[in-house]
C-alpha cells in the first residue's frame, strides 16, 4: 500500500496508519494482506490485538430437507459487521443436521451412525459408530475429551435416562450412570437447556430452572438446585464460556409482556449476580409474530447470541464488556428458506490462523453479503 509524493517516490504507509486501516478492513481479508511483506503482518497483528481484535462470529447452517439435504453455511462477524458466505464442500448427509448449544459443535445421529465436528469452523468431520440407546432429541456435548451423549432417547427404549459417552482418545463408547430419575419426564434437548465447562455437564429445566451436573471422571452426579433469580423465568438457558463462565439468560414476565435478563452463575456456589437486560424494542424484535416465544442462546468468549428458535429472523447480540452492549443482528436468510431448510447456529471464536488454514488448506472461499 503506497501513496505517490511529489518526486514521484512512492511512499509507504507504515506505524499507526497502517494499523488504523487494518482495524477497518473484514477479517478474511486479513489473511492474504498479512502475506504481502512482514511489515504488513505485523502490523495486522499489532491491530487485532489493540485497535480491533477479533470478535466470536455467529455461524448459520442450512439443511435442505429434501434430498440430497445439501447444506450451506453464512457467518456474521461482529468485528467488521458483515455477513459472508461461506464457499465450502458440502456435509456428508448421515441424518438432520444439529447443533449443540454446549460448545462450538454440530452433529448428526441416525441408527447406523454418529457424525459430529467440533471445530471452529467445522472443517473437519469424524462419523463413528452410534449409541447403544437409539436416540431423538438427545443432549450432545463434549466434555473433558469426551462426546457425552445423554437422554432424548426413543419412547419404546427401556432406559430415556440413558448417557453414554464416546472418548476420543480411545475412540470408544462407554456407558455412564444414568440421569437422575427427577428428569425422566424432561430427559430431553426440548426440555433441557445445557452447558459444558472443561470438567462438568450442567443441565437446566428450562420451566423450573431445576439444575443437574455431571462429572464424567467421578462418573456421578449432583443436584438437584435450584436456580433462583427471585423472579419467575421462564425458558431458562444456560451457557458456558471461559471468559464469562456460567451464564443465564432466560424469559421473565413483566406486567401484560416480558423481558429477557441475563445471570451469572457461580459455578461452585450457584450465587446468582444479574448483569443485564435486553432492551425493550430488542424483545419486541424477538417475538415477532411468533405465537409460541422460546429463545435459544449461543455463548463463546464474551459475546452472547439471542434468538426466537420458533422464528430466528432477528437476533440479538450482546457483548459482555463491563456492561451489556447490545445490538440486533438480522438473519440473511429469507423466510421461504427457513421452511425449506434445517437451520441451526453455532458461535465461536475465529482467528486468523483459522481462517488461513481453511483457505489454503482446504480451499474454501469467503463471499460478503
Amino acid at each position: 500500500m503506497a501513496t505517490r509524493v511529489d518526486r514521484g517516490e512512492e511512499a509507504e504507509i507504515h506505524g499507526d496508519v497502517l494499523e488504523a486501516i487494518f482495524s477497518h478492513v473484514p477479517s478474511v481479508d486479513l489473511v492474504s494482506a498479512s502475506h504481502v511483506s512482514e511489515s504488513w503482518h505485523g502490523a495486522i497483528a499489532t491491530s487485532l490485538r489493540h485497535q480491533n481484535p477479533t470478535k466470536p462470529w455467529l455461524i448459520l447452517h442450512t439443511q435442505s430437507t429434501r434430498p440430497p439435504h445439501a447444506t450451506a453455511a453464512l457467518a456474521y462477524d461482529p468485528r467488521s459487521d458483515v455477513w459472508m458466505r461461506i464457499r465450502r464442500p458440502q456435509i456428508e448427509h448421515v441424518a438432520a443436521l444439529r447443533s449443540s448449544s454446549t460448545a462450538n459443535m454440530l452433529y448428526m445421529l441416525s441408527p447406523s451412525a454418529f457424525a459430529f465436528s467440533t471445530d471452529r469452523l467445522h472443517s473437519d468431520w469424524r462419523s463413528v459408530t452410534p449409541p447403544r440407546v437409539w436416540r431423538t432429541d438427545p443432549i450432545v456435548a463434549r466434555v473433558a475429551g469426551a462426546v457425552i451423549v445423554a437422554g432424548g432417547a426413543c419412547y419404546f427404549e427401556d432406559d430415556p435416562l440413558a448417557v453414554e459417552l464416546y472418548d476420543l482418545r480411545e475412540r470408544a463408547w462407554r456407558t455412564c450412570k444414568p440421569m437422575p430419575p427427577s428428569l425422566k419426564e424432561s430427559a430431553s434437548s426440548s426440555w433441557l437447556s445445557a452447558a459444558a465447562t472443561e470438567e462438568k455437564l450442567f443441565l437446566v429445566e428450562k420451566q423450573t430452572g431445576l439444575t443437574h451436573w455431571l462429572d464424567p471422571k467421578e462418573n456421578s452426579w449432583s443436584g438437584p438446585i435450584a436456580l433462583n433469580p427471585s423472579q419467575p423465568v421462564q425458558s431458562c438457558h444456560i451457557s458456558y464460556s471461559s471468559y464469562t463462565g456460567l451464564i443465564l439468560v432466560g424469559i421473565c414476565p413483566i406486567g401484560n409482556g416480558e423481558t429477557i435478563k441475563m445471570w451469572r452463575i457461580g459455578e461452585n456456589d450457584f450465587s446468582i449476580e444479574e448483569i443485564g437486560e435486553m432492551p425493550e424494542d430488542f424483545v419486541a424484535g424477538l417475538k415477532s409474530d411468533s405465537e409460541d416465544f422460546s429463545i435459544d442462546v449461543r455463548l463463546a468468549g464474551n459475546f452472547v447470541y439471542v434468538y426466537n428458535s420458533a422464528a430466528a429472523e432477528e437476533v440479538v447480540a450482546c457483548e459482555l464488556a463491563g456492561e451489556c452492549r447490545w445490538w440486533k443482528v438480522r438473519n440473511v436468510v429469507e423466510r421461504d428458506g427457513m421452511i425449506l431448510n434445517t437451520l441451526v447456529f453455532t458461535c465461536a471464536e475465529v482467528g486468523i490462523g483459522e481462517l488461513e488454514r481453511v483457505m489454503t488448506t482446504k480451499g474454501w472461499r469467503f463471499e460478503v453479503v
